[in-house]
């Protein structure tokens, strides 16, 4: 193989593997752009770590596939400054009910994923309907949904 061959090989198999630079607007796009302030990042929701074995949008009946789809609009529309001022005591929260939970162990532990997530990873609920609960965690302006919770039962209190 002649030296130029290999050269050439060589840049092509660094052009794969070399992570490529993101322009501003595809960071914006993806929604992991640096934003200037709290209040400007724009919540949405990412599967990534979602857990189908604990519960799955099949078993969810018309009306609370609208209301995720609901609450998938009204996030659009928000920011994660009114969304934390939806939390409080019981009783006492409103609209995305945003609640942090205390401890994991009452927490499904099905996905074999989130063990590599750092510990330090607080895990919260957002309201879906009076009754039906998501469960995930929030990085930046994403809230990473893991579990679907239709009946309350994750964490009651």
């Amino acid at each position: 193989m002649s030296r130029k061959s290999r050269i050439g090989r060589v840049a092509k198999q660094q052009a794969i593997t070399e992570p490529q630079q993101l322009t501003d607007r595809e960071l914006r796009i993806l929604g992991i752009a640096e934003r200037k302030h709290f209040s400007e990042e724009e919540p949405h929701i990412n599967l990534k770590y979602f857990d189908p074995s604990y519960e799955c949008f099949s078993t969810w009946n018309q009306q609370e596939l609208s209301a995720f789809s609901n609450l998938l609009r009204k996030l659009a529309e928000s920011d994660w400054t009114s969304i934390n001022n939806s939390g409080g005591k019981r009783g006492k929260k409103s609209g995305f009910g945003y609640t942090l939970h205390k401890s994991t162990v009452k927490l499904p532990c099905s996905n074999p994923r989130l063990s590599k997530l750092s510990p330090e990873i607080n895990f919260s609920e957002l309201r879906v309907t009076k009754k039906a609960r998501i469960h995930g965690f929030r990085i930046k302006e994403a809230f990473f949904l893991v579990w679907l919770d239709r009946n309350h039962q994750i964490c009651p209190e």
